[in-house]
Formats: C-alpha cells, sequence, structure tokens
C-alpha cells in the first residue's frame, strides 16, 4: 500500500521489540526510518534488516535521559533523512515489578525519568519543525497499565498514566495545527522488557503459571503479538489517522475489559 510513503520517521527504543518491529512496518509502508536505541549493535542490526527488505533506514545510538544526546538525535535525525521529521514514535521504556512498599525512590526515579521526563525531552526536541509540516504526528507506545491499576507495578503504570495524560494535553494544544498525538496501549506482550520470572515472584507464583493466567484473561485466548501493534503503528502515521487525535487505543486481546 505504501501508505507512509515520503514520511521520515524516528522512532526511540527500536532497536529491538516493540520498537523494532514498528520500525520495520513503517518502513515496509515507504517511509524512511531512524532506528535509535542505547545499544549499537541492536539499532545497527534492526536498521540492516529493513535495508536488506529494500526499505530505508539509518541507526542512531542515543541515550533519551541525556540532553545532548537527544539534541544530537534530532540533528543527525533530520540530516540523514532529508528533512524535518513528521511522525515521531516514543517507544523507548522501562519497566520494574515490585509492590508499593518494596519499590524504593530509586526505582520511581529510574522509571518516571525514562518513561515520563525523557519522553517528554524527546517530544520537545522534534515538535517544533513539526508543527510548521503539512501533516506530522507525535505516538506514544504507552501500555493498558495507563488506563487501570495493576498488582506489583505502581511505577510503571503511574508513568503509562502520564503519558496518556501527555498525549491528551498535547492534542488539545495544538488540535488546530497538522500534528495529530495518540497513544498505543498495548496489554503484556513478551518482550525482552517484561522479566516473567521478576513479575511472577511478585505474584507468589512462577513465571509460567503468571503468563498462563494473563492468556487466559484475554478475550481472543492470546497475547497480543508484536505486528499487530506495529500495524496500528503505521494506522496512526497514516493519513486514514487525520482524523484521531488524543487517543489512547488498547490492544491488548481484550483483557482491559475482559
Amino acid at each position: 500500500m505504501a501508505s507512509l510513503m515520503g514520511r521520515r520517521v524516528v522512532v526511540t527504543g527500536s532497536g529491538r521489540g516493540i520498537g523494532e518491529r514498528i520500525a520495520a512496518a513503517m518502513a515496509a509502508e515507504g517511509a524512511a526510518v531512524v532506528v535509535t536505541a542505547r545499544t549499537g549493535d541492536q539499532v545497527e542490526q534492526a536498521a540492516a534488516k529493513i535495508r536488506s527488505a529494500g526499505g530505508v533506514a539509518h541507526a542512531i545510538v542515543a541515550d533519551i535521559a541525556d540532553d545532548e544526546s537527544v539534541s544530537r538525535l534530532a540533528e543527525d535525525s533530520e540530516r540523514l533523512l532529508g528533512g524535518p521529521i513528521d511522525t515521531l514514535v516514543n517507544n523507548a521504556g522501562v519497566y520494574k515489578a515490585a509492590k508499593f512498599m518494596d519499590h524504593d525512590l530509586e526505582d520511581w526515579n529510574w522509571v518516571l525519568g525514562v518513561n515520563v521526563v525523557a519522553t517528554v525531552r524527546v517530544s520537545k526536541a522534534f515538535v517544533p519543525a513539526m508543527l510548521e509540516l503539512e501533516r506530522s504526528r507525535v505516538i506514544f507506545v504507552a501500555s493498558v497499565a495507563g488506563k487501570k491499576g495493576s498488582y506489583g507495578q505502581a511505577a510503571y503504570n503511574a508513568s503509562k498514566h502520564a503519558q496518556i495524560a501527555i498525549t491528551r494535553c498535547m492534542a488539545i494544544e495544538y488540535g488546530d495545527t497538522n500534528l495529530r498525538v495518540n497513544a498505543i496501549c498495548p496489554g503484556f506482550t513478551m518482550t525482552d522488557l517484561i522479566d516473567a520470572d521478576e513479575i511472577a515472584a511478585v505474584h507468589g507464583t512462577d513465571a509460567d503459571t503468571w503468563w498462563s493466567g494473563v492468556e487466559a484473561a484475554s478475550t481472543i485466548g492470546r497475547t497480543v503479538r508484536l505486528g499487530e501493534i506495529a500495524s496500528l503503528a503505521v494506522y496512526l502515521a497514516s493519513p486514514a489517522a487525520d482524523g484521531m487525535n488524543g487517543q489512547s487505543l488498547a490492544i491488548d486481546g481484550g483483557i482491559l475489559y475482559a
């Protein structure tokens, strides 16, 4: 379909997992993509896969928790892609499972610092130029954890609630421009972000039992797949989603409302 032909895209945290699949899916639809994360080997490999499939991709190592690194990311992305970025996917994030009283302040500072403050840092670096374009997008990869409470992940849930709030506020403030801001809210997806043994221990069980419970809670009998999340990201980046703004779309196999 080439629904993103000519678009210039940055996907943070795209060396692996959800971000890697989003970057690949957008490149497959014609976008030129910057793959970025802290780990050089991962971003180089992810970008190479896109290029081997006929897409356009550049790898940039960047730390979204660092002001200078993010400034360089914005400058290098525009230089490598030949113009201002029109689609920013705020995907990079961290996760830690623990009961509320077992989360120390260092945990809170880490989770909120990356999932909230760092995504604000990245957005502020790219959005000014995006506001001058005919069509632009900011897409947050949040979580259904931003729509409800969860056992043993207060810091993570708080950070994802914050991402959804930022999405809504940006959408209100810039709704009269060509910028659209939306969030994707996946349910549990087995990626390197999740330590199944860690979260199972918080629940007082083993990883296999905990994961079986997650799958059983879904109305479709399984958790959502990475390609399904990536397809939603492609839709939100495409002209078909010009009327979407300030939305936080759950894609979790029906777990949220089961």
